[in-house]
């Protein structure tokens, strides 16, 4: 067992008794004769000079003298299971805690603490088929489990081979965490692959890539799945752009998500853009906010462009992102929102984005039945080349319909 799951074992252990001591003022059910308080201290005092043989012999001789099924045979056999577990001698360590545990004398919270002390023992120890139900059950009861819980669960159910349990194991830890550990991906990925759930392998490489572009090791992985997949062309521009880019570099995710784009591909090059931001790989400046909103856009995620073109217009002088955000407003029939977002921005902007701009006005003003507005809006449009056909028909249209409101009652 490595040392560092042995100090855990150890504090555990010294706060079990902890608490035993604290529940003996509040119930006499965990009160300890002074001889058996005496004894104990006595081997306590022993193992920390680490003069082992004296205190084994010290707690075997307390061991024929307590009551069996007590309170304090538990304590004496929780004490020899710590002193085995120092010695490294762990299938005496586990035996021991288990029969200290299937007395049920012990206080619930030492239970509690006992039961995971010895999860942990088995665990370690390779006997997953006794570890993992032991802690699992504990972890039922824990109100606040750490997430080394998680990803000590997930190992022991890959090494069994139950690689369903494994990935929600260890998907747990990684969304519990704000910096997940690269392990936690190799073995949530190990896991998918194992499943043959490939696209949900090639969704952690992504995020692996994101978090690691200099491991080559990863945009191989992720190629060779998507050649697995028989997306041949995608799988190749992959290995190119690997292989011709500086993988240190931030351009290198920012390009593999344009290629994600020209693949028609739009929500991988968004999550890839956003996921990238998030790490602080790729600069959350404007030309990249303008790729992510282009991607959820293209995605017909409209919730996040709006979100992206909300950020992008406080650092946009040219009116561009309040039409592709006014864009989207139309797609969802905000129409107020329209006319509030192109107002703010018309006088930025020249040429056919203008004429763009108008004819949308004048589509928002119509569906707000402000006809007159709609009939200025799209007379402006009208002079623009690229608008002046769209807008004629629609003033041909409103034309009708001021007409028909014109004429007398019958």
């Amino acid at each position: 067992m490595s040392k560092p799951l042995l100090t855990i074992l150890i504090v555990l252990f010294v706060l079990g008794i902890g608490t035993v001591s604290a529940a003996e003022t509040k119930d006499e059910q965990f009160l300890l004769s002074e001889d058996t308080y005496k004894a104990l201290n006595q081997a306590q005092e022993l193992m920390e000079k680490e003069s082992y043989p004296q205190a084994q012999q010290q707690l075997n001789n307390l061991l024929d003298k307590v009551e069996k099924g007590s309170y304090e045979q538990a304590v004496v056999l929780q004490t020899l299971g710590f002193l085995y577990s120092s010695l490294e001698q762990y299938k005496k360590a586990t035996d021991t805690f288990q029969r200290a545990l299937d007395l049920d004398a012990l206080p619930k919270d030492v239970t509690h603490t006992l039961r995971y002390n010895l999860a942990q023992l088995l665990i370690a120890d390779g006997q997953y088929k006794k570890g993992i139900p032991l802690m699992e059950e504990w972890l039922s009861a824990e109100k606040k489990p750490d997430n080394t819980v998680y990803v000590l669960l997930a190992s022991a159910y890959y090494q069994i081979e139950n690689f369903s349990k494994a990935a929600d194991r260890i998907n747990i830890a990684i969304k519990n965490d704000k910096t997940p550990k690269e392990d936690w991906y190799r073995l949530l990925l190990s896991s998918y692959l194992s499943l043959k759930h490939y696209k949900s392998a090639i969704n952690v490489l992504e995020v692996l890539i994101t978090r690691y572009p200099h491991k080559k090791v990863y945009w191989e992985q992720l190629s060779a799945l998507y050649m697995q997949q028989k997306k041949e062309f995608t799988s190749l521009a992959v290995k190119m752009l690997a292989k011709r880019l500086d993988l240190t570099e931030p351009k290198t995710l920012v390009n593999l998500s344009d290629m994600y784009r020209y693949l028609a591909v739009p929500f991988k090059a968004g999550q890839l853009l956003e996921q990238g931001m998030q790490q602080k790989v790729i600069p959350r400046n404007y030309d990249n906010l303008n790729k992510l909103a282009d991607s959820w856009l293209a995605a017909r995620e409209n919730q996040r462009a709006a979100e992206t073109l909300n950020v992008m217009i406080t650092m946009d002088n040219t009116g561009e992102s309040h039409l592709k955000l006014s864009q989207i407003y139309i797609r969802t029939e905000q129409w107020g929102k329209v006319v509030d977002t192109l107002s703010s921005t018309i006088n930025k902007l020249k040429g056919n984005k203008l004429g763009q701009t108008h004819l949308m006005l004048g589509t928002a003003y119509y569906h707000l039945d402000n006809l007159e507005q709609a009939k200025d809006q799209f007379i402006e449009a009208a002079a623009f080349d690229a608008q002046k056909k769209q807008a004629g028909q629609w003033l041909q249209h409103i034309n009708s319909l001021l007409e028909k409101k014109d004429e007398p009652a019958a």
